[in-house]
């Protein structure tokens, strides 16, 4: 609410002095207020992410004494999705026992699970595509119209950048 007093005040956000109409102004101008709101906003999301930190840290240790997880807790364990971990264990990657309608997954046999398979890893080779047609050339050769040739493209999903030319 506006009225005729007029109180020197110090911007919470530049520093600068003005004179405020209201006992409740705090800012100079609508850019130091706008500056200030983003600024507390971006403080209240780095504060929510930190707690979340905190939050999946005490996850872990509670999951670094139990015996027996279920498939979300052996996934976060994992650092994977907890639909990841369901898909492994469908697929017999790791044992998984349902008790009633519960599903336990033995944190030893996770452990042991990495410990016995030791990592492989497979080069694939890089072939460099060498031979290629502009798209005139294709249009040329295989005397198509331009339409049918993108509509083709379109179809198999080739991306742009393959058929540029």
């Amino acid at each position: 609410m506006s009225s005729n007093i007029q109180i020197e005040k110090v911007c919470q956000w530049c520093g600068k002095n003005f004179i405020a109409r209201t006992t409740q102004t705090a800012y100079c101008s609508k850019r130091c207020a706008e500056h200030a709101y983003k600024d507390r906003k971006r403080k209240e999301k780095m504060e929510r992410c930190k707690e979340e930190v905190r939050r999946v840290q005490t996850g872990l240790k509670e999951i670094d004494e139990k015996a027996f997880l279920t498939p979300r807790q052996a996934a976060q364990y994992l650092g994977l999705c907890y639909k990841t971990f369901y898909i492994y264990i469908n697929n017999g990657v790791i044992k998984a026992w349902k008790l009633n309608r519960k599903t336990l997954v033995k944190r030893s046999d996770i452990d042991t699970l990495f410990a016995a398979k030791e990592r492989v890893t497979v080069a694939r080779e890089v072939t460099p595509i060498s031979e290629f047609y502009t798209t005139q050339e294709v249009l040329d050769k295989y005397q198509v119209s331009n339409g049918w040739f993108w509509k083709v493209c379109k179809e198999k999903n080739i991306p742009k950048t393959v058929y540029r030319g």
